[in-house]
């Protein structure tokens, strides 16, 4: 599949069960994205926070910042966002500092179900359409959406249409038209969904796709399985080492490492050979969720690595990238 495929539409909403790392894929996508000449915005919602730790620090706000190199960061904020809808529509610039209260947001968002779900999609409906309202116009060529976790992304998404059934005329009604329109055209939004190789998140991404199409109407892209073991030994090899560690003979093991230079005792065989057996383990159970995500989507699943990082950096992003774009080719 040719990258323009695989990145178009312009807005690209990652989601999934929380833990699962989607911003970490949001972030490689974007990193994909930059790599092809495409200006990027990676939207973060509401405050979460991690995309400077990802980047390098810096805080990200409700303006676009550059992260990186093609990419730029904001963080939709509901207060922020009311307080631009009402100067932008109803042109109440001095009054809409009074909303950027966050008691008031959360007491008119109670009173109004979805309405924050509202504000942030409009706010990214201002960045399809390049009308940065906070100084100057940008021209993203792709906006990835850093969504809430699957189990409110339903919700999320239903947002418009509710609206759109609530209130019959208008200009809201209008608005909430266009946020439809926007979600459910495939040539204008599709959403990722990263899961993991296990039970749980597997089925709930099961859950998810199956939403999307049935119930919500919206396109779907690749789905990806994040942390996955890559396979160190071939399955021969692998039983080769299980022979020889279980017949005792641990010198042949010694022999070979010494002749490639490794020096390696007992100790460091067994532990060798306990994460071999781990890692054995760990794929086969692995395969299971993977194979059971296969079945259950019509769309590519693509494996991602498991990092062992202590925090995940723009190295770690920069290697998922790499992951990414060699599975594109395959597609």
């Amino acid at each position: 599949m040719h990258v323009d495929e695989f990145l178009d539409p312009k807005i690209l909403i990652v989601s999934g069960k929380g833990g699962v790392g989607k911003t970490t894929v949001a972030a490689a996508l974007a990193l994909v994205a930059a790599r092809h000449g495409r200006k990027v915005c990676m939207a973060e919602i509401d405050r979460k926070g991690t995309l400077p730790k990802l980047f390098g620090g810096g805080e990200v706000t409700y303006e676009p910042r550059e992260l990186s190199p093609g990419v730029w960061g904001l963080n939709i904020i509901p207060e922020d966002a009311l307080a631009e809808y009402l100067r932008v529509q109803y042109h109440m610039s001095r009054i809409s500092r009074v909303f950027r209260s966050t008691h008031f947001v959360d007491y008119i968002t109670t009173a109004a179900p979805g309405l924050k779900d509202i504000l942030v999609l409009g706010k990214i409906w201002y960045l399809e359409q390049d009308r940065d309202h906070g100084g100057g116009a940008h021209g993203f060529d792709t906006i990835i959406v850093d969504a809430p976790a699957a189990g409110h992304m339903a919700t999320f998404l239903k947002a418009p249409q509710g609206l759109a059934d609530a209130v019959r005329l208008g200009p809201v009604r209008r608005q909430s038209e266009w946020l439809n329109d926007m979600l459910t055209d495939p040539k204008r939004s599709r959403v990722h969904l990263v899961s993991l190789a296990e039970e749980i998140p597997a089925s709930e991404t099961l859950e998810t796709s199956e939403a999307l199409d049935k119930e919500l109407g919206i396109s779907q892209g690749a789905v990806f399985a994040n942390a996955v073991y890559s396979r160190l030994l071939m399955d021969e090899e692998a039983d080769e080492f299980e022979r020889i560690a279980a017949d005792g003979k641990i010198d042949e093991l010694c022999d070979v490492a010494k002749a490639s230079g490794i020096n390696l005792d007992d100790d460091d065989l067994g532990a060798l050979h306990g994460y071999a057996r781990f890692l054995k383990a760990r794929r086969n159970i692995q395969s299971q969720h993977l194979r059971k995500l296969s079945r259950g989507v019509t769309q590519p699943v693509m494996e991602l690595p498991f990092l062992f990082s202590a925090g995940l950096a723009l190295p770690d992003i920069e290697t998922l990238a790499d992951v990414i774009e060699e599975q594109m080719e395959t597609l």
